[in-house]
């Protein structure tokens, strides 16, 4: 829904008798703002109301309202400070206003829910919804006074503009549920072609035969945001979820410029491309290739020779510059806004932790790239000296051991940084392993001395020595085999059933006691859960198989994938999704998950202490998370209470199944 205020009238006031819904009249909008009149006539006697088409809203304030009585007496003092009307629009605009207020119900109602950046009965939300009132209170005092300086936007009302709103008896009265209506029903889109419905801009785009390059936007109350009369060929409106539409005129497609969501001009056309970046961010490609950085909606120049932009997933925003020929493009990074979070010097800036706010950065320095560590306020932490800082990906933050990072210096050593990026001691050998991993363990390291593997310590005292270093490589190359399974032979195919062949082993009574299992001992729920299963195999392809090592083990994982996709109780997570485990009480719905909060979270934790905040979470609740399939790159999660643990154990050893409990 685009953020738009509303001005509505009404017979009577939620709490008051006949109060209807269904009655409410419409009056104004505008889109993106409140409009400085609506406030105007809402200043005299205003008070907060709730509003029923809002559930949080039901009970609470969150709308202000007056009497339409003292709205018109306000509107006809403003209309004797106005200037004349410069022109015929000017006085059909007015016009529009007064007959609109004259024909009004008894009360004037000002929507801004939509605008208070706060959820409804919040303290945030009525201090800003008491702010307004004293702003459209401080208006009707300039009114009174006669301050034309006060009032100045409003003295030359014409048409429609951020200063009086849009005006029309088919202003939509209920905006929260502005949606596509039937073409053939709306008598302004007769003898127009429709193009399609513009979700985000919530508008339908239209065309005449005549002209099929002009398009127009207009919504299902007939507000016309881009007139045909505009002649804008190319208007795109996917940005309108950002707050933007671009578009180039008939007389210069390849010029292209930016209007808001109300159809007002933000940049004009200028030669070349645009690409809108964010709410606040547009880039600019001449037709010669030069790109720049724009701020909107003043059109700021930001910076100039930007090569690329891209969103990054910590929620900021990649630059890349080009330099002079000679020389490497470099890198930044910018938030949301503009605001530069890291200079453009880099050659690479990978993610902020979500904690620690450190991020690697690399250098290119005597032809090799070297790394360091900056902060989000840009600030570099530790130089670009180091051949090597460890971290999970080659995008991710510094992986944080006792809040410690391990580091290799230019010249080979191993080190620890501290969060400020200082050495904690300096360097003196080399990693006794080329693989990280294998380098640096929770709490120590193995190094080289004298040609020995050696451990040491995070302070870097020399602990025990080993053995030679080739014989400490060949040993861990050993164990890395061993555990990937290479030089073995392979294990045998997983076994696999049609559903002919599970549904001819399927016993309802002894699915429905697996499922209650799975389900919290709800047997209600399980024989529903046993129903879907079982109807789905029936009308599933006789040719698909699913994997287990009996009919009874792929029906129970069927029984599984029944409760956490169709009735809620478990969830798939991919091996690498660490972010979603704070999210789990969206895929689980479960009561004890609601309130669970990752708070303990370290910069570099991987899945494995995830799902063991999951499960410390649930131990007082007497639940256990469960993954049902153990080794397999998915997580196959649910929960079982904790007196079903040992009936579960047994019934996923009949089945042949592997889950582990947290």
């Amino acid at each position: 829904m685009i953020n738009t205020a509303a001005l509505f009238s009404t017979a009577s006031l939620p709490g008051q008798a006949g109060f209807d819904t269904d009655a409410i009249t419409g009056l104004a909008e505008w889109r993106l703002d409140i409009p400085m009149l609506f406030k105007l006539l809402v200043g005299a006697g205003t008070q907060a109301v709730a509003w029923p088409i809002y559930g949080d809203g039901e009970d609470c304030p969150c709308v202000l309202a007056a009497p339409m009585a003292q709205a018109q007496a306000s509107w006809q003092a403003l209309s004797a400070l106005m200037d004349k009307p410069r022109d015929a629009a000017a006085i059909v605009a007015r016009s529009a206003i007064s007959a609109l207020l004259a024909g009004g119900q008894p009360w004037l109602i000002l929507d801004c829910v939509q605008l208070i950046p706060y959820d409804i009965d919040t303290p945030g939300y009525a201090a800003a919804l008491e702010a307004l009132r004293a702003e459209a209170q401080a208006l009707h005092s300039a009114l009174l006074r006669g301050d034309r300086d006060a009032l100045a936007p409003l003295l030359t009302i014409g048409a429609a503009s951020p200063a009086t709103g849009y005006w029309s008896a088919t202003a939509d009265a209920q905006l929260a549920d502005v949606e596509e209506l039937e073409g053939k029903d709306l008598p302004f889109l007769q003898g127009l072609e429709v193009v399609g419905w513009e979700e985000d801009a919530l508008c339908y785009e239209v065309r005449t035969a005549g002209e099929p390059a002009v398009t127009g936007l207009v919504t299902p109350y007939g507000r016309w945001i881009v007139p045909l009369s505009q002649r804008y060929v190319d208007l795109r409106a996917h940005d309108a979820e950002n707050g933007w539409i671009t578009f180039a005129t008939a007389g210069a497609p390849d010029a292209h410029g930016v209007l808001d969501l109300n159809g007002t001009l933000v940049l004009p056309p200028a030669p070349g491309a645009l690409y809108v970046i964010s709410p606040h961010l547009v880039q600019q490609i001449d037709t010669d290739g030069a790109s720049r950085l724009l701020h909107l909606p003043d059109g700021a120049l930001l910076f100039e020779n930007v090569h690329q932009i891209g969103q990054r997933d910590d929620g900021y925003i990649d630059i890349e510059r080009q330099t002079h020929d000679d020389e490497h493009n470099v890198c930044g990074v910018i938030d949301a806004t503009g605001k530069v979070v890291v200079p453009p010097a880099y050659s690479s800036v990978q993610d902020f932790g979500t904690k620690k706010k450190i991020a690697v950065v690399s250098q290119r320095i005597a032809g090799r790239f070297l790394f360091g560590l900056v902060n989000s306020q840009g600030e570099l932490l530790a130089p670009c000296q180091y051949e090597a800082i460890d971290c999970a990906t080659t995008s991710s933050p510094p992986k944080l051991r006792k809040n410690l990072i391990f580091a290799i210096d230019a010249q080979g050593l191993a080190c620890m940084l501290a969060l400020d990026g200082k050495q904690v001691f300096t360097p003196l050998y080399p990693p006794a392993h080329h693989l990280r991993g294998v380098a640096v363990q929770s709490d120590f390291l193995y190094v080289v001395k004298d040609g020995m593997a050696w451990s040491m310590d995070f302070t870097g005292q020399l602990l025990e020595q080993f053995d030679t270093v080739e014989n400490f490589k060949a040993a861990v190359t050993a164990q890395l085999s061993a555990a990937l399974g290479l030089g073995k032979k392979k294990p045998a195919k997983r076994r696999s059933f049609t559903p002919a062949q599970i549904l001819a082993k399927a016993d309802r009574g002894q699915l429905r006691a697996m499922a209650a299992l799975l389900l919290l001992g709800d047997g209600e729920l399980a024989a529903r859960c046993v129903d879907i299963t079982l109807e789905a195999l029936a009308e599933d392809d006789p040719e698909e198989e699913y994997d287990g090592d009996s009919p009874e083990a792929a029906c129970f994982f069927l029984l599984w994938s029944t409760a956490a996709d169709t009735l809620g109780h478990g969830t798939t997570l991919d091996w690498k999704s660490v972010e979603q485990i704070a999210l789990i009480g969206q895929y689980i719905g479960l009561p004890a998950l609601r309130d669970f909060r990752w708070a303990d979270q370290q910069d570099g934790d991987a899945m494995a202490e995830g799902l063991a905040a999951i499960a410390a979470h649930l131990a007082p609740h007497q639940l256990r998370l469960v993954n049902m399939q153990d080794g397999e790159d998915t997580y196959y999660l649910g929960v079982v209470r904790a007196q079903d643990v040992e009936a579960f154990k047994t019934v996923a050893l009949q089945a042949a199944l592997r889950p582990v409990l947290l």
